[in-house]
This record gives C-alpha cells, sequence and structure tokens, in this order.
C-alpha cells in the first residue's frame, strides 16, 4: 500500500461537507451589535461585551472581557482536503523597499482608513497554545500571532501596503553613517508602557541587548541575523539610541533587522528583574503596543484589549481580538465558514478555493515562507557522519510527501536547492529537474550505497523520530511517509514520538532526540537572513546544530557582497556545500492561504514582509455586519 493510499482521503466527501457547512454559516450571530462609534476618547473603550455565536455552530454565549470562561467556538471536524483545483496566484515576493532614509513621516494615523469604524471584538482562528511568553525565544507563530499586536519597534513594515515598505515605529526616523556602520534613531517622546511609565533610551537599548548579546539561559532565536555584522548598542541621551556595526548590514538588510515585529521594546526594570528571560511572565511584560495583554485560558482563548494611552492617537479601531486555538487548516476554515471567527490564518486549500468564489469573504495567499523540514541530531552518532545524512536527504521522495501534505497545506516541495521558492536566488527549474533527488532510482541507490560506505548497510534500530504536534494532519502524515521511507530504503527503524508543540522547542534546546519533523519560518527573504539563521554555527533556528566552517566562510562572502550577479553565484556555492553534506531533509516550503469576512476592513495581505509580521492589528476595523 503506497503512502497516498494511507492519507488521501476523499475530495467528494470534502466537497459535500464544507458545501453544507458554507450554506448553513450564520453571519456572527448573537447579541445585538454596538452602534458604529467615532475615534475613542483617551479613556478607551476596552472591555465591551463580547458577541454570543448562535445558529448552528453549538457555541454558547461568551461573557465580557473583564472575566469568566469564553467559550471557544465549535468548529465541523472535516477530514483531510485536497488541493485546489487551481493552484493560488503565488506572485513573487521582493524584498521589502527600502525607503529613503529622509522619510520620516509615520503613514499610520487613525486617517489612514477615512471610513473607518471604532469598536468590536474581532475572533481570529489560531494555532496553538504557546510554549511559553517570550517572543524573542521562539519562532512559532502560536506565540507571534498572539503577542506581536503588543509591541512596537524601532522600524515596522507598513501595514497600509502589505509590508511591501518599512515605515517609522517608536523611531521617528532613521539615520545611517557615511560608512553604513551607524544606525541613529531619535525616539518618539511620551510613549507610554501599559503600566503607565514613559519609555526612554535605556528600555530601547536594554531590550535590544537581549537579542543581540542574551544572558547565559535566554536564547535569542535571531541572534544569528545580527552576528555576522558585529553589532553594538549606544545610548546617546535619553531620546536617543544608536547601533554600531563592525561591517556594514546592506541597507535593505538593516532596515528589516531593526523592523521584525518579534523584537519589541520592553521595561528596562522589568527586564532586569526577570533576568531578561520573560518565558514565564512576558505577557504581562510592559510593552508599548496599541493593545494589551488582557487574559490567557489555556485551551480556549487569548484576549488583547485595546491600550487607551497608545502614543497613536485613535488607534488602534478595535476593542479586543480574541484568538483561539484552533491548531489546523480544517478546524480553522471551519469555524470560518459557520461564522464563529471573522479572520483565519491559515485555511485549507479546499476551502481556500470556497472562500475565493464567495464575495462574503476575501482569501489571499499572503508570503509565508516558512520551512518544514527533518532536523538531524548532529550531536550524536550516526547522525554526525556526512554520509548518513546524505542517504537520508536522498532516500526521502519530495514529490511523494509533497502530495500528502497538500491535503492540508499550499506549498513547494523541498530538494530544490535550499533557497526560497518564488525568489530571485532559486535554481533555474531547469536545474532543479535535473537534481539527483527527483531521479529516484538514482537516489535511492546512491543513499544504500553511502550507508554501507558509512558501514549501516544493515540499518539503525531504536531511532527517537520526534514528530511536532499530533493534532496537526500535515505533521502526521509528513512523520509516518518519513518512517516508512527511511525504513523501506535504509533499514532504519523509527518509532514515532509526537510532543506538543510546546514540547517540541524544548525538546530542540535539550537535544532530546535523534530526528525531529516540524518547522520554522525565514525572519525575511534574503539568503543571509535564513541562511545564516538556519545553517550556520550557532544560528539561532539550526535546530540540528549543524557546523560548517566551508559553509560559514561562503556566507562571510555572501553578508558581505552588493553586486546582485557575484551574490548569486556565492548563494549558489553555499547551497551545493549543503548538497554535499546535508544540514537536514527538507521536504516543503510552505505559502500561507489566509480568509475573512468582507466585513473586516484594513487586512492588507501581507505581500512585502513575511507572514510572521503585519499582525499589530493597529489599522483593521469591523463595519456593522461583523457586529451582528
Amino acid at each position: 500500500m503506497t503512502p497516498k493510499r494511507i492519507f488521501t482521503s476523499p475530495a467528494t466527501a470534502l466537497a459535500v461537507v464544507l458545501t453544507i457547512v458554507l450554506m448553513t454559516a450564520v453571519a456572527c450571530g448573537g447579541t445585538a451589535a454596538p452602534a458604529p462609534q467615532t475615534a475613542p476618547a483617551d479613556t478607551g473603550a476596552a472591555g465591551s461585551a463580547a458577541p454570543a455565536t448562535g445558529g448552528d455552530s453549538g457555541t454558547t454565549a461568551a461573557t465580557g472581557s473583564g472575566g469568566g470562561a469564553a467559550a471557544q467556538p465549535q468548529v465541523t471536524r472535516v477530514p483531510p482536503t485536497a488541493r485546489p483545483t487551481t493552484p493560488p496566484d503565488a506572485t513573487p515576493t521582493p524584498l521589502p523597499a527600502a525607503l529613503p532614509s529622509e522619510v520620516i513621516s509615520n503613514p499610520v494615523t487613525k486617517d489612514a482608513y477615512p471610513d473607518a469604524q471604532w469598536g468590536g471584538i474581532l475572533r481570529r482562528g489560531g494555532y496553538f497554545d504557546p510554549a511559553h511568553y517570550d517572543l524573542m525565544q521562539v519562532s512559532s507563530v502560536s506565540n507571534s500571532f498572539k503577542q506581536m499586536m503588543v509591541l512596537n519597534n524601532l522600524l515596522r513594515y507598513n501595514p497600509l501596503d502589505a509590508g511591501k515598505t518599512i515605515i517609522p515605529d517608536i523611531a521617528t526616523s532613521w539615520d545611517l553613517s557615511e560608512d553604513g556602520k551607524t544606525w541613529t534613531f531619535p525616539l518618539r517622546e511620551g510613549v507610554q508602557f501599559h503600566t503607565g511609565g514613559i519609555m526612554d533610551a535605556d528600555d530601547v537599548a536594554a531590550s535590544w541587548s537581549r537579542v543581540i548579546d542574551p544572558p547565559a539561559g535566554v536564547v535569542s532565536a535571531r541572534k544569528g541575523l545580527y552576528t555576522p555584522f558585529g553589532p553594538s548598542i549606544e545610548v546617546i541621551d535619553p531620546s536617543t539610541v544608536a547601533f554600531n556595526f563592525e561591517k556594514a548590514p546592506p541597507l535593505n538588510y538593516g532596515l528589516n533587522l531593526f523592523a521584525l515585529e518579534w523584537h519589541g521594546v520592553f521595561e528596562k526594570d522589568f527586564l532586569q528583574a526577570n533576568n531578561y528571560d520573560l518565558k514565564l511572565n512576558g505577557a504581562d511584560a510592559p510593552t508599548t503596543g496599541a493593545f494589551r495583554f488582557l487574559e490567557h485560558q489555556e485551551g480556549e482563548v487569548w484576549k488583547n484589549e485595546r491600550f487607551p494611552d497608545y502614543w497613536n492617537e485613535g488607534l488602534p479601531y478595535l476593542d479586543e481580538v480574541w484568538t483561539y486555538p484552533l491548531g489546523n487548516s480544517t478546524s480553522r476554515s471551519a469555524a470560518l465558514l459557520a461564522g464563529n471567527v471573522e479572520f483565519s490564518q491559515t485555511v485549507d486549500p479546499a476551502a481556500f478555493e470556497i472562500l475565493q468564489n464567495d464575495d462574503r469573504y476575501e482569501a489571499q495567499p499572503f508570503s509565508s515562507y516558512s520551512y518544514l523540514a527533518v532536523w538531524i541530531n548532529t550531536d550524536r552518532e550516526p547522525w554526525n557522519d556526512t554520509r548518513v545524512r546524505k542517504a537520508l536527504w536522498l532516500a526521502l521522495d519530495r514529490d511523494a510527501v509533497h502530495e500528502v501534505v497538500s491535503e492540508w497545506l499550499y506549498g513547494y516541495r523541498g530538494g530544490t536547492g535550499w533557497t526560497f521558492q518564488d525568489q530571485s536566488f532559486q535554481l533555474p527549474q531547469a536545474e532543479i529537474d535535473n537534481r539527483m533527488v527527483f531521479d529516484r532510482p538514482a537516489a535511492e541507490a546512491e543513499a544504500k550505497r553511502l550507508m554501507e560506505e558509512a558501514g549501516y548497510g544493515e540499518g539503525i534500530k531504536n531511532v527517537d523520530l520526534m514528530q511536532r504536534d499530533p493534532n496537526s494532519a500535515h505533521w502526521t502524515a509528513a512523520a509516518q511517509v518519513v518512517q516508512l521511507e527511511f525504513q523501506r530504503i535504509l533499514g532504519i527503524e523509527s518509532e514515532i514520538r509526537p510532543v506538543a508543540s510546546a514540547v517540541w522547542f524544548e525538546e530542540l534546546a535539550n537535544r532530546n532526540f535523534d530526528l525531529t519533523i516540524g518547522g520554522i519560518a525565514s525572519p525575511f527573504i534574503d539568503p543571509s537572513a535564513y541562511m545564516n539563521s538556519f545553517y550556520r554555527c550557532g544560528g539561532g533556528e539550526n535546530h540540528s546544530n549543524y557546523c560548517n566552517p566551508e559553509f560559514d566562510a561562503i556566507m562571510e562572502q555572501v553578508d558581505a557582497e552588493t553586486d546582485f550577479d557575484r551574490r548569486y553565484d556565492l548563494v549558489q556555492q553555499a547551497a551545493a556545500i549543503l548538497d554535499a553534506d546535508p544540514p537536514t531533509v527538507e521536504y516543503w516550503y510552505n505559502r500561507t492561504l489566509a480568509a475573512w469576512r468582507s466585513c473586516v476592513h484594513g487586512i492588507e495581505g501581507k505581500h512585502g514582509a513575511l507572514v510572521h509580521n503585519l499582525d499589530r492589528m493597529d489599522t483593521v476595523w469591523m463595519d456593522e455586519e461583523c457586529r451582528q
């Protein structure tokens, strides 16, 4: 029996289920909607009552935001879904544009949408409960989708143009020295923390020091983006901070470094009191964002409320944002179709096709560029043997696993050259098609030869194959394909060990696995960003703990090269090293399919900055229909 027969579910049955859900979907029923509001006064409008859900969903009415358990939307469980018959438009995503340094105004104001209405609670179909509360120390959307809206950074991706440009945020502007090594940021005055204190340069410096030079025991997941350039921080005066680099980052790269929404500004005293580690109480850490944390009911809902003293007067438009832990794409799709949420990220491919053709919804493919793989624990034998890792890399049939995973996600197969698809550093398709990994007879024969040469011709027994989150069908399916193929071709006998996402990150940090199935995301689209983070010695998301000095030396040149053609050649040299000495078995490059009700406005998509950004929600608003 082939993997396809094991995992594929009938498309006809799916279509029937989703059609029924669509026909019976309620508008968002429940309590009467409040009237459209004008811009709130400084006291804010947080704490309004939540709309109850009704109709056939079976969800009971929730209590107001001030307390009580919120009822999680009851979603229709549907089987895994087939790929769309017409693939979503996957427009290539360039780097966000580098605005000239003299552009200092912030277009994000309460007047950005002249017809905007204030008030309401936006309910979102989200992801799992977070492993902990420190956004900096993870690369999980389980955190980012909930926590980014409570933060500000020095710069930000422009939500009004889908993140295609970078604009000021806590900084009012930016200034570069002639040699490009010093970035100076004047700061906004009078910016309040959620606890009432006033932010200054010391708070910014303390917040960023843990990003580029965290204390022992604190993990900076994206430190590797900054390290190659030798950063340090200098407080010029209470309203000015400067970053000094030993090697100048390219302008566009640097702008992205300071705009990433993973990194926010926190109160210095709170950071010091907690040794700069926010895993335990990061949800309550004093920050400056448009929303502030309200409550987290584990397994039920995460609530953020409008911060009435936000420095950007009149924003945000919404009173509250509630995010439900709907762990898989089919659950999120069904919740949206049933009217139990107004926005879902990510939906499954079949539901996306339905939603695209229904005027009651907006549906767009976002720029995601997350990366699913089998990580290999190079701290253990035999996984520290290049030949064994190369055998694993060759043994997995990317087309087979792509067909299986496509039931739940939309994306591209791995094995295509270590760079993201739809980008200028991707290999030409003809070269991709001729790679050995896609010549299955040759790939399997070479994989077996390498195992014989390494002394493992009889296979390997008692292998721990850790799988991230058993509630996500795509990881379960991929783990089973990996297990079957590694055993069939290489004689590797493994036991799949499913763990919750929270446990998965802890086990990675503790190096407690042989092989593991999971996913991470590119911080932004540039080879220096993701190749350094994923594969460089000590990279923040180098979960295999891979270290190849030859690769690192090539990346030093990639980081410094400004000519595109020369840089392209260097990137391909780095990729060739990974071909010969694979750090992972990358099997999938993801694109996110998102959808929301058409009565939700201010979501311009994510087609510049990647999906793990643009979650500030300060420019999102709902018209009256969404509050009925």
